[in-house]
Formats: structure tokens, C-alpha cells, sequence
């Protein structure tokens, strides 16, 4: 629980959140990522590519006997995710300065994973992931491009993962123009979820 938001819903109010340039993860696109997640109370989650660290806070205030790993390679990024970690007293985030598979290889274990920003690593991260979450340990992942939905999908399948899906959301949000108001459109964003199935 958080002073600055003290609910037990998913969906933080994106104004809440101190932002410079970086990219964010926008409130209704975060619901359903953090949907998809099923966090535990005790659950361990790597954010990869968290930006500003809005999943990351998201997931903190939920898995309260938890552990957040945010890594980010940015400096304004690190910078913004620092303020963000303060504002809302989120202390289980650790935040980690250092490109995703990298990164992602020196955090000693993790049984969730969410891939926001991938530059370029998008196979090597799902490999680390196929390697090192354990059994029914689960992935999310967002894409813009319809490029990158086909290689994380082929990736997965590739790796042995089970309950494969991908949802694609179109939000678009009321804008007042003086006495009427009118819906702007946000990108399109695919949200692929999965969940690390047996060793054979």
C-alpha cells in the first residue's frame, strides 16, 4: 500500500508518475500486463526495459514479500525510476543500470518476467528466460510491430513454452475540445503472455 496510490487495483493513474522523455507503459495497457503476470505476494519479477518503472512500481505494491528487479540501461531512465521508487516507497525495487540479457543473467533467480523494451535482445532474452524461470513461471512481453510479434511468438513456441497468448489492444481516450469531447487513438499494442512449462 501506497500513499500515493492506495488501492489494491491494477491501473495507476499515468500522472502519478514523475516522466520525462523515457517511454511508459500506459495505465490501460499496465492493467493487462499486470493481469497477465499473476503475481504472488512473494513473487520475484525482472522488468526489463523499464523505462520511467511503471510496471516495476505496479508490481511492487502487489508482491509486497517480493523482490523487483528494474533494469534499465538508460541514464535518464535509471534517473526517473529512482524518483519513481521514492514517490511511492516501493523499497523492494532494485534497480539495476545494464542492458537486458545481460543484466538479466547476474539476478540470482526470478520466477517472473516482463519484457517492455527489448533493443534488439528479444530472442536472447526469452532464451535466458526459457533457461532460468522455473516451472510454471510466466513471461509477458509487448510489441508495436507485427514484425516483432511473429519472432517473440516463433521464440516461444521454439522454447517449450505452454498457454501461449497474445492479445492486441486499440485504447483510445476521451479529449475535451472545449464543450465536446473526442476520442484520440493510442497505438495499437500486442501483450503476449506465457508460462514456462515442465522440464522433459
Amino acid at each position: 500500500m501506497s500513499k500515493r496510490w492506495p488501492f489494491i487495483s491494477f491501473g495507476i493513474p499515468d500522472e502519478l508518475f514523475i516522466r520525462g522523455k523515457v517511454p511508459m507503459t500506459k495505465e490501460e495497457v499496465r492493467a493487462v500486463v499486470m493481469s497477465k503476470l499473476r503475481l504472488n505476494k512473494d513473487s520475484v519479477l525482472a522488468d526489463v526495459g523499464a523505462g520511467t518503472g511503471s510496471v516495476s512500481i505496479e508490481a511492487a505494491l502487489h508482491a509486497t514479500e517480493g523482490y523487483i528487479y528494474s533494469i534499465e540501461y538508460k541514464a535518464e531512465a535509471i534517473a526517473l525510476i529512482e524518483e519513481n521508487k521514492r514517490a511511492f516507497g516501493a523499497d523492494n525495487i532494485n534497480i539495476i543500470a545494464g542492458r537486458g540479457a545481460e543484466a538479466l543473467k547476474g539476478i540470482p533467480a526470478f520466477d517472473r518476467i516482463f519484457i517492455g523494451g527489448s533493443d534488439g535482445e528479444l530472442a536472447e532474452l526469452i532464451k535466458i528466460a526459457s533457461d532460468r524461470l522455473p516451472e510454471e513461471g510466466r513471461l509477458v512481453l509487448t510489441t508495436v510491430t507485427i514484425e516483432n510479434l511473429y519472432h517473440a511468438m516463433a521464440e516461444l513456441k521454439q522454447r517449450g513454452f505452454e498457454a501461449i497468448e497474445v492479445v492486441a489492444l486499440g485504447i483510445s481516450k476521451g479529449r475535451s475540445t472545449g464543450k465536446y469531447t473526442l476520442m484520440a487513438a493510442q497505438n495499437s499494442i500486442n501483450i503476449i503472455s506465457a508460462m514456462k512449462g515442465a522440464s522433459k
